[in-house]
C-alpha cells in the first residue's frame, strides 16, 4: 500500500456555531502527525479564533493499493 495523504478533522465549539459546533478539516499534512503536532495545531486555531474551544480530533490516512 502506498501512503496519499493524511487528512485531520478538528471539531471545536463555539456559541456562534450553528447547533455549537463545526468540523475544520485539514488535508495533505505529513503521513503519521504526532499528539504534540496535532496539539500545536489545535492551539494556534484557538488562538485565532474567536473563543473557540477544542471537542475532538480526527486522523484519517488514505493509502492506496497499486497493483503492478
Amino acid at each position: 500500500m502506498d501512503w496519499e495523504k493524511t487528512s485531520i478533522n478538528l471539531t471545536m465549539t463555539n456559541d456562534k456555531y450553528a447547533k455549537g459546533k463545526m468540523v475544520r478539516s485539514f488535508n495533505n499534512i505529513v503521513a503519521d502527525p504526532t499528539k504534540e503536532q496535532i496539539g500545536l495545531l489545535i492551539e494556534g486555531l484557538i488562538m485565532l479564533s474567536d473563543g473557540d474551544a477544542f471537542l475532538k480530533a480526527e486522523v484519517i490516512k488514505h493509502d492506496a493499493m497499486v497493483t503492478e
